[in-house]
């Protein structure tokens, strides 16, 4: 039972300490490149708290059926498995309303430049 709750709280600080991470973290670089440095450390302590959810899962399994504390092992599985399909719905979405280059209007062009005058040696 110990093992579960250390492995619950040490997920509760990955996973709610890469917010805090993401929020203290300063960033870097200038222009475009600007706060990238801050998504790769957030999603580092993602990826920890992603570890010990699976780990969690697998450490609540001992525990008997129905108690509360085995339903809790499985819930950062849950919040996992539920963030992840979150992100991918929200790609799908932002890229369902394109269109395909060839379906656009031809863009207005120009007449051709006049050829040009010969080179006199």
């Amino acid at each position: 039972m110990l093992v579960v709750r250390l492995v619950l709280l040490a997920w509760a600080v990955a996973f709610f300490g890469a917010f805090l991470a993401f929020w203290l973290t300063p960033a870097r670089d200038f222009g475009l490149s600007r706060g990238w440095n801050k998504i790769g450390v957030f999603m580092s302590w993602q990826g920890v708290a992603a570890l010990l959810a699976v780990l969690a899962a697998i450490v609540s399994r001992a525990l008997p059926k129905g108690t509360a504390l085995r339903r809790a092992g499985w819930l950062p599985l849950a919040v996992l498995v539920l963030s992840v399909a979150a992100l991918a719905a929200l790609l799908t979405w932002a890229n369902m309303d394109r269109t395909p280059p060839d379906s656009l209007p031809p863009k207005a062009t120009t007449a051709p430049a006049a050829e040009p005058a010969p080179a006199v040696d």
